[in-house]
This record gives structure tokens, C-alpha cells and sequence, in this order.
């Protein structure tokens, strides 16, 4: 039975076709074009057709269709990021890395970072999109469905697409040509019963003699996986306490509320805050179960017992994450080709991508304290006015936890819309053929964010100042400093424990109800990035050589980039219990021109079947301007030119050389250079404090010179609140790669690859982040301390990042990127592929994938853990089976183990089981994991096929982290608690 050809499937045809030919639309791919008429093909790292698609100077991976169903995964993300080259530092869903993560996921390479790895989709940039960094491609905008190919260049290759291309491109290749009609439908799940993931998709497409259209529909949705519900990330830090309170590493800021009195009046102080003598024995919290009403329903607080009770004060936090956030996400996908004429075609590539997800973190913190340890938002305290105060005292500060409001539950609804329009064809020129393209891509991401139960700060402010019970109607009520009522406020009882006074009697469910909705709201947040590309190409052939036609490309690009993001107006307020955030606006333009020339040198000669040499270079010039501290700014970037050499030796048919050089860059984009200031509070020790003004490293008249007084400034608190955002002053950086490979093919074992590859990438001018420290060092140390700024222009520029007030205190501190870092990344990739002859058990066949890292002086320590993983190998290892209409894979994936400091964090766990959380050395060891995947299928006689398998086969644990932002593991590492099961069903008609 076979439905290939039935009324519904020619229907839908039909109609397709109606729409986009009525449109003008067509496919003639750039990197995936084999034209009927021209017979010529393009491939990944080259602009130039050739007579068929060969190796070229630079290593290349593809990663077929039949692999991507191989591996069980649903997203392009997820295929990428289980490939060797890959270095496990890109977001990812999984929230061990940020617990910001709004359900974007990239790709990084060679341990260099995703901002330098380029993402492609048929040769042409794509939509990128994201709150962390809306210049990235979120790879999970390319939907599945249609990808006949990925293939990843690993080479520098900014003389061929421009910049970003350091450590390698990524391009996807969609199917084209496509024929008929096909259904998916997906259903998976963790061993647990968590994280459901569903995916359904329908694709149709149809051909004639003048055009071809193919239209796909996709469906996903994934389930949350919380932390609580896995061991390793039911505490903040496993095996540092007992699951109630999280032992030593929960949060201060409680259920029941962690305090300072004052013993004497507050008075202002000179940063413009105020202080006060605490009370003796402090801090304090509330007896657990009891409700504030009287000073004798507190106690000390309790940071951790060591005598084995558990009975911690702090709060567990944990449970409360997603470890897995939730996403929905629903793609449209056309792409179609008309041909106008014999030698004209037009061309269209259109998507649309809507996502939606979600994430959960613990209730906020309420960290008020009148000293401004927290930000100037927060300074404030309960006061003894205050109608729940049972101690008749103003507060110093007070940590309570919102649990009454409920965890914080931020909504990313993100609209992605990729449009590329373009001609393409071919003339004659003196008997020669020459292809041409020109056309437009239209980008655009939008980002709106809706966060629930955060807190106004203004309003909390209000609430927990004087206040009283109406003498005649008994209503709550909020006094101003001349005790007049202020109106529409709600008095908040920060003494009531959890539940704010309600089980006790306190308040009423009425009154419950009013604290919670006048101190809470709704945030709302936007971003939009767009970019207009232009673009020309011309390619051919100029002579033919005694080896060979002498091939050319060349080609224009005018690309323009803005975006705008606008935090909500509390935030940016400074009223919000989110951090402050300032809002960002920029543009950015770039003009470029390129070529690139293949000359065959010799052919079939004794020794030389063929050698190549392939030269390119790319002119950009840019043009950028934003809004920055208050002020339009126009900063000059200027630009460069990108160059790349590359040599192949195909000494016969069996063994085969190359190797490349090239320089490549990366422009800052409009995120580095105007990205808003956002609030945090790092560690740092003021080099002009009274401590250290003095010190041979302090340059003491600078510090004086800046406002400073002689005798240093008072430094109370050791963290010092920091503006992270962009730096107008950055240049771009760049890149020299070298490549040097062999490819071996033997004749005496049909089926057998060998490939082996070695690389180095220096980077120079790297823009690298610079924390508050380093920027308070390189302004205020003297040359030759540790941290100083290496001449006046650097120490200047770092100087002017920190803000102070008339009596020297720093008010504003920017931690920002420079141009600063430089250093190497050197390692090598070796394939082994074999496809055996076919046996009377089927066909088998092998594929091993590894990369080895050399060394890594950019980014950390390889072999090392320093909040990402630095591996020293990765290698997968894939074995396949076909037999009739039956198939089977098993997968292998390697990862070397690492070493993970962890000094200072020797405690115990009492409570379950004493584990010790970091040996006498000072490192804990992460082993090395490996996982096994596999798969089996059956192609059934109506035309479908049924496919079920399990990823992380035997449940293998990730290893234990003492490093990782949040859960005790990387997110590089599969989820923790069992393996991944799934069924899929496909149908062709």
C-alpha cells in the first residue's frame, strides 16, 4: 500500500503552490543548490560552484538527516550540542548555568564562546533572538522538520560570511526538491515521569519543470523538571546541609524572617543613607510556629547546627527552580522557487517562529537595610512605628522571604520572523557560465516578558513604616511621617512568619489578601532586534588551467542591526524588588566587500593528483551609534579587512592534505557596546578605603585627586553594588587560525575514512568581562601592582567607570567588557567512519567523533571546571544497523573527567549522611561520564515508520560539581534521576 499520491496530499499541493508562485517565490539555495540546467554545487567554507561537492581546505562535519533521527532529539539545539566540537558553555534550558535562561539555546565551539560562532541556515544569516544576548542565533528557531543537513565548518571564516566566524559556522541546510508529504509526532519522557516532551510536525511539498514549494507545519511542548524533584538538586549545595533548611549554603532570607534591631536612633550618614547602633546577640528570627506578636516569640538566629540536629534557620530555595523549564513552541516554514525565465529563477526562505516559556525561582528575598547594603532601593527597614513591631525599635535590616506572594514566575513570549527574497540565476560571458544572486533578508525578534508576584519596592517601603488600626473601624492603616494616613496603603507584617499573621489570628484572610496585592506586581518587559541585509554574489569560472578551471566569488553586503530593550518602569525605577536595569537602544551598520579565488595548480601529475590553493578576503567598514549613560553617543569602529589562505593536496585517490590560514574578527555588537547598566552586587575591596589607601600598590593621589579623603573612605560593606552593561570604547577582536589535516580514504578497505585534523586559533584584543574589582585595580593600583592598568589610555578608560560622591564614596561602578585578553585555543578532531559491506545480518556501520583539547589560555584550564567545562576529550561513538525494513543505533558519548577547586567549602552535612563536600586537596574530581543511547525502528508496509529508543540507557548520574551556578551539576551533562524514553512515529504519503 502506498499513499504517496492521493486527492489530500495533491490538494495541499496545489494549493501551496498557488500561494507562492502568486508570490514570485522559489528555492535555489546558495550552499545547497545542484540546478538541473547548471549542474553545480556549493559547499560549506567556499562561495564558488563547483562540478560536484568534494572535501575542501577546511574541516567540515555534516550531519545528515538519517543522523539527526538517529538521535532521538527534537531541536536543532540539542543536535548540535551533543557534537564533540562542542564545548558545553552555550545556554541551554537547563537552568544549572542561569537561572535567567528564557528558553533560548546556542551553540559555543572550541571553548571560545557562542558570540563567536557563526549560525547560518542555507548560507544566509538568521534571526537572532534572546533576553541574555538578543545577538545570538537561538538555534531553536530552525525547526527540525525541514533540516536535510547540518554541516559545521571548523575553521576560522570571516573572509567568506564576515564577522563572528572565529571558531567555526554552523550552517543548515533545508531540504529542497521535496516531493509528496510527511507527518511526525513524538512522545518522550524521563524515566521519573517528568519533563514530557511532545513534538508533531507536517511537511508537503511539490515540483514541476518551473518551480518547487515546500510549506511545513511544527508543534513542541515540553514540561517542566523541578529541582526538588532530583537529589543532587533538592539543596543549594548537595551534601551541605539537611533538605529543610539547605544547611550552610540556604538563604538567610527566610520564612520566619532574619533581623537587626536598633539600640540607639537612626542618623544619616555621609553616603546619604543612615545607621544605627544594632542591639547586642543579633541577628534575630522569629521562633518557628510561633507568630510575632511579643519579644519573647524571637530568638537568635540560627546560621547552622553542627551537633547533628539540623535545626538550621536558613531556607532551602532550591526545591522551588525549574531544573527543566517548560517551552511551547510552533513553527511555520515555506521556501519555494519560480523560475522566470531559462537562466532566472526568484526565490523565497519565510518563517515564523512563536515560542512561549516559562520559569520559576524562589520567592524574593525582602533584604531591606537603611545602610544601603542592597542597593539604594532598598534601604529601608521596619520601623518602631510599625503596628506588627512587638519591639517598639526601628530596624538596621530585614531579610524575610515573600513565600506569602508566591515564587517569582517570569513569562518569555518571543515572535521570530526570518523573510529572504532573492534572485538568482545565470549569463554567459565569453563561453563561460557565470551564476549570480541579489537579494534581502528581513530579521526581526520580539521579546515580551510578563513576571509575576515580584515586589514594589516603593509600596513595601510605605508598608512597613508607621502604621496602626483605625481606634473606631479597626482597618489597617499606613502613617506618613506627620501621621497622617496614607491612602490606599496596606501595613505588611513582616513579624507574622510565613503566612503573615493569618493562622494565628493576626490579621484576617481579608487583610492577608491586601498585604499580598499591594506589595506585589506584575512586570512587564520588551525587546525587539532587527536587521535589513543586502546582498549581491557573482561566481564563475575566469580560465581554465592546465589542472583546472580558475573559479572565482565575489560579492556585496550592507547589513543593518538595531535593537531596543525596555525594562519595566519600576525596574528602571529603581522600585522593583528585580534588579535595577537601565534601558538600551542602538544601531549598528556594516558595509562589506568580498572575493575569493580557487587556482588549481597541478593535476595528475606523479605525486599530485590535485593542488589547490584557495585565497579569499573581505573588506567591512562600520558605523554604529546608541544611547549610553544618559547621551546619544556615535562611537567609531572603523573596520578591517578579513583573510584567509588555504592549500589542498590530493597526493591520489586514497590520501589527501590541507591546510588553512586565516585572520578573522569579531565587531562588538549593539549588546556590548550600549547594553544598559544591570544591578548586582559583587565583592570588592576599594583600593582608596581607609584599609588600603596607604598601601605601596595604592596610588593614594589619584584616590585623593578623585574625591577621596587622605585618610581613605569608610568601606562598611564588602560588597559594592555594580552596574553590569556595554562599553562604548570597544574595538573589534580578532582571530589568526591555523589548520593543518589529512584525509585517508584506503582502496583496500571500501568504506573506511580516516580523518585527522589539528588546529590553533589566537585571539587578539579579546573583549573580555572585566568584574568590579578588576576595574577598581586597573584605576586605582599603581603600575606593576597585580590588576594595574598597563598604560595611562587603559588606566583612564577604566577610571571612568567608577563614580564617586563629594565625600569619595563610590555611587557608581561599571562592570563592563574591554579589549583587553589575549591568548590560544589549540587541540584536534580525528573521525574514523566505516560503512561495511552488507552481510547476510544487514548492513553495519561505525562513525567515531572526538576532539581533543591541547590547551585553552582564553577561557580556563582545560581538563578544569570553572563554572563551565573545559574536557580535555569528547568522542562519540555511533554504531548502526539496517537489515530489510528493520534498523537500530547505538550511540556513545564521552566526556574526560575534570578538576573542580573548591577551597574553603571543607563543612560536613549533618542531618542524612556526613558526605565531605570538598577534600583535604582542595579539588574535587568530576569522573569521566559516559552515556549510552539507542534506538531501534521499524518501517512498516503502509509507508510509515515506527522508532522508540531511550537516551542515557542505564540512568548515569552526572558528577557532582562544587562550582556550578546553581543544582551542583553542569547542564552540559544530562539531567540527573534516570534516562529519557521516547516513541516516534512517522508517515510518508
Amino acid at each position: 500500500m502506498t499513499l504517496k499520491t492521493n486527492k489530500l496530499r495533491d490538494a495541499i499541493s496545489f494549493a501551496l503552490v498557488g500561494t507562492t508562485a502568486l508570490a514570485g517565490t522559489g528555492v535555489a539555495f546558495a550552499q545547497d543548490t545542484e540546478s538541473d540546467e547548471l549542474d553545480t554545487v556549493v559547499v560549506t567554507g567556499s562561495r564558488i560552484p563547483r562540478s560536484s561537492e568534494v572535501e575542501g581546505t577546511s574541516p567540515v562535519l555534516s550531519i545528515d538527516r538519517a543522523a539527526i533521527e538517529a538521535t532521538g532529539l527534537t531541536s536543532v539545539g540539542d543536535v548540535l550540542f551533543n557534537i564533540t566540537a562542542s564545548d558545553g558553555g552555550a545556554l541551554r534550558n537547563v537552568t544549572t548555568s542561569t537561572n535567567g535562561s528564557d528558553g533560548t539555546q546556542n551553540i559555543s565551539l572550541r571553548g571560545l564562546g557562542a558570540t563567536r560562532t557563526l549560525v547560518l541556515v542555507n548560507g544566509r544569516r538568521w534571526v537572532t533572538s534572546g533576553i541574555t544576548n538578543a545577538s545570538l542565533v537561538d538555534l531553536n528557531t530552525i525547526p527540525i522538520s525541514v533540516v536535510e543537513r547540518i554541516e559545521v565548518l571548523k575553521d576560522g571564516a570571516s573572509a567568506i560570511y564576515g564577522s563572528d566566524a572565529i571558531a567555526g559556522v554552523i550552517n543548515v541546510i533545508t531540504r529542497k526538491n521535496f516531493d509528496g508529504a510527511e507527518a511526525n509526532a513524538y512522545l518522550g519522557s524521563y524515566t521519573k515521569g517528568d519533563g514530557f516532551q511532545q513534538a508533531y510536525d507536517f511537511t508537503v511539498g511539490s515540483n514541476s519543470d518551473r518551480w518547487n514549494a515546500v510549506l511545513s507545519l511544527s508543534y513542541t511542548e515540553q514540561d517542566p523538571v523541578y529541582a526538588g524533584d532530583r537529589e543532587i538538586s533538592s539543596v543549594p549545595v548537595f551534601g551541605g546541609g539537611d533538605i529543610a533548611s539547605g544547611g550552610l549554603f540556604g538563604s538567610g532570607s527566610n520564612l520566619r524572617g532574619n533581623f537587626v534591631r536598633c539600640a540607639t536612633a537612626l542618623t544619616p550618614t555621609t553616603t546619604g543613607f543612615q545607621t544605627c547602633t544594632p542591639v547586642a546577640g543579633g541577628p534575630f528570627t522569629l521562633i518557628q510556629g510561633e507568630d510575632g506578636r511579643q519579644a519573647t516569640d524571637f530568638r537568635r538566629f540560627i546560621s547552622y547546627s553542627f551537633d547533628g540536629s539540623g535545626s538550621s534557620d536558613r531556607y532551602n530555595f532550591a526545591p522551588v527552580n525549574y531544573l527543566l523549564q517548560p517551552i511551547e513552541r510552533f513553527n511555520v516554514y515555506g521556501q519555494g522557487s519560480l523560475r522566470l525565465t531559462d537562466r532566472i529563477n526568484a526565490n523565497v526562505m519565510a518563517t515564523y517562529v512563536q515560542r512561549n516559556s516559562n520559569q520559576q525561582l524562589a520567592e524574593v528575598p525582602l533584604t531591606m537595610d537603611v545602610r544601603g547594603t542592597s542597593g539604594p532601593q532598598w534601604a529601608f527597614a521596619p520601623t518602631a512605628g510599625n503596628v506588627f513591631n512587638p519591639f517598639g525599635q526601628d530596624l538596621r535590616s530585614m531579610n524575610f522571604r515573600a513565600a506569602a506572594v508566591g515564587p517569582r514566575k517570569p513569562y518569555y513570549n518571543n515572535d521570530n520572523t526570518a523573510v529572504t527574497l532573492w534572485f538568482d540565476g545565470s549569463f554567459d560571458l565569453g563561453g563561460r557560465d557565470m551564476y549570480w544572486d541579489a537579494g534581502y533578508s528581513f530579521l526581526d525578534s520580539r521579546f515580551t516578558v510578563r513576571g509575576e508576584n515580584y515586589i514594589n519596592l516603593f509600596n513595601l517601603r510605605r508598608a512597613v513604616g508607621n502604621s496602626r488600626r483605625n481606634p473606631v473601624t479597626g482597618a489597617l492603616e499606613c502613617l506618613d511621617g506627620a501621621g497622617a494616613v496614607i491612602r490606599g496603603c496596606v501595613p505588611f507584617n513582616v513579624f507574622g512568619g510565613a503566612d503573615l499573621g493569618l493562622g494565628a489570628g493576626v490579621i484576617s484572610r481579608e487583610e492577608y489578601d491586601a498585604m499580598i496585592n499591594y506589595i506585589s506586581y506584575t512586570k512587564n518587559e520588551s525587546q525587539q532586534m532587527t536587521t535589513k541585509d543586502y546582498f549581491a554574489n557573482l561566481s564563475g569560472s575566469i580560465v581554465d588551467l592546465p589542472a583546472g578551471p580558475l573559479g572565482f566569488a565575489l560579492g556585496l553586503e550592507h547589513r543593518r542591526v538595531s535593537f531596543v530593550n525596555q525594562p519595566d518602569a519600576l525596574i528602571a525605577g529603581g522600585g522593583s524588588s528585580d534588579n535595577f536595569s537601565e534601558p538600551t537602544r542602538g544601531n549598528q551598520s556594516v558595509d562589506e566587500i568580498y572575493a575569493e579565488v580557487n587556482v588549481p595548480l597541478f593535476a595528475d601529475i606523479p605525486g599530485i593528483k590535485l593542488l589547490e590553493l584557495n585565497v579569499a578576503a573581505r573588506k567591512s567598514d562600520y558605523s554604529t551609534n546608541g544611547f549610553f549613560g544618559g547621551a546619544d553617543i556615535s562611537p567609531d569602529l572603523g573596520g578591517d579587512t578579513s583573510k584567509k589562505i588555504g592549500l589542498k593536496w590530493q597526493v591520489f585517490d586514497d590520501l589527501m592534505f590541507r591546510g588553512t590560514y586565516s585572520e578573522s574578527f569579531r565587531a562588538p555588537d549593539v549588546i556590548d557596546l550600549y547594553q544598559g547598566g544591570g544591578e548586582s552586587f559583587p565583592s570588592a575591596a576599594d583600593p582608596c578605603n581607609t584599609f588600603n589607601i596607604g598601601a605601596a600598590t595604592t596610588d593614594s593621589a589619584r584616590c585623593v585627586a578623585d574625591g577621596a579623603p587622605v585618610t581613605g573612605v569608610a568601606q562598611p560593606n564588602s560588597q559594592i553594588r555594580s552596574l553590569t552593561g556595554g562599553n562604548p570604547s570597544l574595538q573589534p577582536e580578532f582571530g589568526e587560525t591555523r589548520s593543518f589535516g589529512v584525509v585517508y580514504s584506503p582502496s583496500w578497505a571500501e568504506g573506511l575514512n580516516f580523518t585527522l585534523d589539528w588546529y590553533k586559533i589566537k585571539l587578539e584584543d579579546v573583549i573580555s568581562f572585566r568584574g568590579a574589582q578588576a576595574v577598581l585595580n586597573a584605576c586605582y593600583q599603581l603600575p606593576g601592582a597585580p590588576g594595574a592598568a598597563a598604560d595611562a589610555a587603559q588606566r583612564a578608560l577604566f577610571c571612568s567607570f567608577v563614580t564617586r560622591d563629594a565625600t569619595g564614596t563610590i555611587i557608581d561602578l561599571r562592570q563592563s567588557s574591554f579589549n583587553l585578553a589575549e591568548g590560544e585555543v589549540e587541540g584536534y578532531d580525528f573521525q574514523v567512519t566505516y560503512a561495511m559491506p552488507e552481510t547476510a545480518w544487514g548492513k553495519f556501520s561505525f562513525q567515531w567523533d572526538n576532539t581533543y583539547t591541547e590547551n585553552n589560555t582564553l577561557f580556563g584550564t582545560v581538563g578544569q571546571y570553572n563554572g563551565a567545562p573545559q574536557w580535555r576529550l569528547r568522542s562519540n561513538l555511533t554504531t548502526s544497523w539496517q537489515k530489510g525494513d528493520w534498523d537500530a543505533t547505538w550511540a556513545m558519548r564521552y566526556y574526560s573527567s575534570l578538576e573542580d577547586p573548591c577551597f574553603g567549602q571543607n563543612y560536613f552535612e549533618y542531618g542524612i549522611t556526613p558526605v565531605e563536600i570538598c577534600p583535604d586537596s582542595g579539588v574535587n574530581t568530576m569522573g569521566r561520564t559516559i552515556y549510552h543511547d539507542v534506538q531501534a525502528g521499524w518501517k512498516t508496509p503502509w509507508n510509515g515508520k515506527v522508532t522508540v529508543g531511550a537516551r542515557n540507557l542505564f540512568g548515569k548520574e552526572p558528577p557532582i560539581t562544587r562550582n556550578s551556578f546553581a543544582h551542583s551539576f553542569d547542564g552540559a551533562y544530562d539531567l540527573p534521576g534516570g534516562g529519557f524514553f521516547y516513541l516516534q512515529y512517522n508517515q510518508k504519503f
